[in-house]
């Protein structure tokens, strides 16, 4: 662990914020710290370990400054391996009101090697977090990398367990100390309880001899053939045992066969009745079709007769029409017959009435033309100048018959046109 830069403020003699930059202090090498007692020489490495541990090595809890209500600690240090890194600790304790004692606050440890990362922000965590990345407890720190006052003779008097302990966690080498001792521990267990187990199976074995062996190794070769025989044997009786199987087998699917005819015998009145039954079935099953074809034309034959039925309803109901058409045809020829020489004479009468429409039509027109030329006279001569005309007297004249004929050809023409549209609404017959 390189200490790059500390800052601490109300711990023990420092009431203001004091700020110890250890990069300017290595240029040169190495460097110490001097000064007269209770300026604060500890207190600086009180500084180191309250912020890694929340703890001062001297055991006191009495730090906090007397004029102050709080404490802060900030440490910033460098770790260096495999790959450099540097850390920033800050830690902040208050005075509790009631016993005095310091109390945690505020703390947190932040990687600042590549911005900044927040590792832990609780007390034991930050703590945990402190051991894990330098690799020492406080007591191995204040052991070997922060000696306090009257600790140097301690740590080079210790020794045994407590001296090992302490170099295994300072080198790191808890893979060869304790956990080595206890793998070694569990594997020399194993062996002697294997060795054991291997004692207690020679101890079946006491009291064979090479004379033992051979009577053994004759047992056994007696065994081996008793053996082969046993297998010829075993053959022969697995053969003879499948033929009677088989043998077995057909006895047993004889006797089957007995109990299922017996069974039969004691039903054959039953078979028989079903046999009959079975017949007398196939036979309906033959006329079936006759039965079903005689089931339609039954069916057919009601159908076909209500439809008689409904025939015979509507051939009344047409006969009576018929009769009703029949009267009214007679009445109408009967009409026909004594009107008849009656509409000859009216038809007659309309012809000639047509005849003097069409002429009367021509006279209209024959007037128009009169009139028009009339108006071309008067126009051409004029009204006054007939006046002062030596022939005035017989045109005047000319003109009145004229006038007066021309009245009465119209009111004639109007009169045959009303007689005409009421003999044509009263006789709706057409000319030819």
């Amino acid at each position: 662990m390189r200490p790059i830069k500390l800052k601490i403020k109300g711990l023990n003699s420092f009431i203001e914020e004091q700020t110890i930059d250890f990069e300017k202090l290595t240029d040169r090498g190495l460097f110490g710290i001097f000064g007269p007692t209770g300026s604060g020489k500890s207190t600086v490495l009180d500084g180191i370990t309250l912020a890694l541990y929340g703890d001062v090595s001297r055991k006191s809890s009495n730090y906090i400054n007397t004029n102050c209500d709080r404490l802060n600690v900030s440490f910033e240090f460098q770790i260096s391996g495999a790959e450099t890194k540097r850390y920033l600790v800050n830690r902040e304790f208050k005075r509790d009101k009631k016993s005095g004692n310091p109390v945690s606050g505020k703390c947190k440890i932040v990687d600042i090697t590549n911005g900044e990362e927040v590792l832990a922000d609780k007390v034991k965590t930050v703590t945990d977090k402190c051991k894990e990345v330098i690799g020492l407890s406080l007591e191995d720190f204040t052991r070997t990398v922060v000696l306090p006052q009257g600790k140097f003779s301690e740590f080079l008097k210790l020794e045994g367990k407590p001296r090992r302990e302490m170099l295994e966690r300072l080198f790191n080498l808890g893979e060869y100390g304790d956990k080595l001792s206890s793998k070694l521990s569990k594997q020399i267990t194993k062996e002697r309880t294997e060795n054991s187990v291997l004692l207690g199976q020679l101890m079946g074995y006491e009291d064979i001899s090479e004379e033992k062996k051979r009577e053994k190794e004759e047992e056994l070769n007696i065994s081996i053939g008793n053996l082969e025989k046993a297998n010829e044997e075993l053959k022969a009786i697995e053969k003879s045992f499948k033929e009677n199987t088989e043998l077995w087998n057909m006895q047993l699917e004889v006797k089957d066969y007995k109990t299922k005819e017996s069974k039969l015998i004691e039903k054959a009145d039953e078979i028989n009745l079903f046999k009959d039954k079975v017949k007398a079935a196939e036979a309906a099953n033959k006329v079936n079709p006759y039965i079903i074809s005689y089931e339609e034309t039954l069916k057919n034959i009601n159908f076909t007769e209500k439809e008689l039925s409904e025939l015979k309803v509507k051939c009344e109901e047409l006969k009576e029409k018929k009769a009703k058409f029949e009267e009214e045809w007679n009445k109408a020829r009967i009409n026909k017959d004594s009107k008849l020489p009656e509409y000859k004479v009216q038809e007659e009468k309309i012809k000639e009435a047509i005849k003097d429409k069409k002429a009367l039509i021509d006279l209209e027109n024959e007037i128009k033309e009169i009139n028009k030329r009339a108006d071309e006279l008067l126009k051409k001569y004029g009204f006054n100048q007939l006046n002062k005309s030596p022939e005035k007297t017989i045109l005047k004249m000319l003109w009145e018959q004229l006038s007066d004929t021309m009245v009465l050809i119209l009111i004639g023409a109007s009169i045959l046109s009303i007689f005409s549209k009421h003999l044509t609404s009263s006789w709706p017959l057409t000319a030819t």
